[in-house]
């Protein structure tokens, strides 16, 4: 403390030795620092992407003496490998660089076929188009904001004869994070369906996913359904978390509760065929009649017989004749019963039992003596209050085997008046407004001082005999305690009427009710008795 009051008389000193351009020069610094501190944690701040990783040195060296050539602002990572410029750029540098054909190797994408070349064999197209789908991939998968530099590799097996013997296409993703960050299990499940979605035969589930740290982010032959049926229990936990939470906070304070969610989900597909029949309405499906009818005729012959029955002109036979026949129809209907049939797809999941459990803070009492507030567990009565608000918010049914469990327990460390939520961290703009608005208060402080040392007007003395007011001057001046030192009352008379009127001016500026005072008592002396 006394290294800093000295520090600060010395800068007093400092500034009153200042003249008047010299302390605006000053503060027009201070505040100017003050700006540019601003701007540089604005920019500090500004986020910056990925253009180009992996690249080779000779590609790296064109692409940042193009960047510079432009005027872009560019930051070196891994070794000079990876090039990343701030995010309001990044599109202007990839039109740049594309127009100057950089980079010419390294993590390139399609644009590798731009040029043709005869001679090539089908092996090396194979191998130029799996090279061509890694860098488009890492180049997408660089967008990503916890992201700094990305590698893949991807597998693809040649094409068996049988199909039993055809082996599954596998890829491995390397991904470097930034300072502080980290992918989460929704930004690694995108990463592996972006791969899978991107190559021919590959699945989600055979997709690693690994940084550069050796953490294990994903494990292939992972099914891609199980992940999701997962990423659903865990979304409903979370949400009940926060339902309750919200609730409950409304009465005991931010920071006086903490609630568990355990949900035991059923992820099997019901697929039922129901089918029934009704014995008592039958029903007719067809109906067919069919008819038919025949005739016989017999006749009997008589006349003369031999020769002369068959010579010409002679009478025919004749006799006795009959007919005969016979007709039926045949009538066919089939019946069936009446049937229903129902098919019944269940739900993908279904929730079978939720379990929570609620930590709930007490009530604090301040005590005498302003020692630590004493301790009161919750009531029987607020617990089942705050029970019954928890199971309708979380829909409970008693039927499903649903349990709630709350505890009025202590924590410790609201009792000690620490907040359960750590501060946010102060990024570079705020750090830099802060150095700012301290500058500009110091600077603010040294004028207010100045301003107020400089109403102290040094009082010259008078010395007698001398007129009225100008003795009513000096008195003022010297009950302000601003006397010259050596004389003890009234002393020398102002060298010129200028020179009174000025220090009389300066006076009643400093203290403007006194000088109200004195005009006051020479009006009321003036006046007739």
């Amino acid at each position: 403390m006394a290294g800093l009051t000295k520090l600060l008389s010395q800068l007093r000193e400092t500034w009153g030795k200042l003249g008047a351009r010299a302390r605006a020069l000053l503060v027009a610094v201070a505040a100017l620092g003050g700006v540019a501190a601003i701007a540089v944690g604005i920019m500090g701040g500004a986020p910056m992407r990925v253009l180009f990783s992996g690249l080779d040195p000779k590609d790296a060296a064109a692409v940042v003496a193009a960047l510079e050539a432009a005027k872009i602002p560019h930051s070196l990572d891994g070794g000079g490998s990876t090039i990343e410029v701030p995010a309001g750029d990044i599109d202007r540098a990839r039109l740049m660089l594309a127009e100057q054909d950089l980079p010419k190797s390294g993590n390139i994408g399609f644009e590798f076929f731009a040029t043709q070349s005869f001679g090539v064999t089908e092996f090396a197209q194979r191998v130029n188009y799996r090279r061509a789908l890694q860098g488009e991939l890492e180049r997408t998968i660089a967008a990503l904001e916890p992201v700094a530099s990305v590698r893949v590799h991807i597998t693809q097996p040649d094409r068996a004869v049988f199909e039993q013997e055809r082996l599954p296409s596998t890829a491995s993703v390397t991904v470097e994070l930034r300072k502080g960050r980290e992918l989460g299990d929704r930004q690694v499940g995108a990463i592996r369906h972006l791969v899978a979605a991107a190559v021919e035969g590959l699945d989600s589930g055979d997709v690693t996913v690994v940084t550069t740290e050796g953490v294990l982010l994903s494990r292939a032959g992972t099914d891609s359904a199980s992940e999701a049926a997962l990423d659903h229990e865990l979304d409903l936990e979370r949400d009940l978390e926060r339902r309750i939470t919200r609730l409950l906070e409304r009465t005991v304070g931010a920071g006086g509760v903490e609630v568990t969610v355990a949900a035991d989900m059923d992820f099997s597909r019901i697929d039922t065929t129901e089918e029934t029949f009704d014995p008592e309405q039958p029903a007719l499906r067809n109906e067919s009649t069919q008819e038919s009818s025949d005739k016989n005729s017999s006749s009997g012959f008589a006349g003369v017989a031999g020769a002369q029955a068959n010579a010409p002109g002679a009478a025919g036979p004749s006799g006795p004749s009959s007919e005969a026949g016979s007709s039926h129809s045949v009538r066919a209907r089939n019946y069936e019963l009446n049937r229903t049939v129902v098919r019944t797809v269940g739900p993908r999941a279904t929730l079978k039992r939720l379990t929570v459990a609620v930590l709930v803070d007490g009530q604090y009492t301040p005590a005498e003596g302003g020692g630590e507030p004493v301790y009161a567990a919750r009531t029987d009565d607020e617990i089942a209050q705050m029970q019954a608000v928890v199971e309708n918010a979380m829909g409970f049914d008693s039927a499903r085997g649903d349990r709630v469990k709350i505890a009025s327990v202590q924590f410790r460390d609201r009792a000690s008046g620490e907040g359960t939520r750590a501060p946010e961290p102060v990024s570079p703009v705020m750090w830099a407004a802060i150095a700012g608005g301290a500058l500009l208060l110091v600077a603010a402080v040294v004028m207010a001082k100045r301003r107020k040392a400089a109403r102290v007007v040094p009082t010259e003395v008078l010395s007698l005999p001398a007129r009225v007011g100008d003795a009513e001057v000096a008195l003022a001046r010297a009950e302000a305690g601003v006397a010259l030192p050596g004389a003890p009352g009234l002393a020398a008379l102002p060298e010129s009427a200028e020179a009174a009127r000025e220090r009389a001016l300066e006076l009643a500026a400093a203290d403007p009710e006194r000088t109200a005072d004195i005009i006051r008592g020479w009006l009321r002396a003036d006046q007739p008795a």
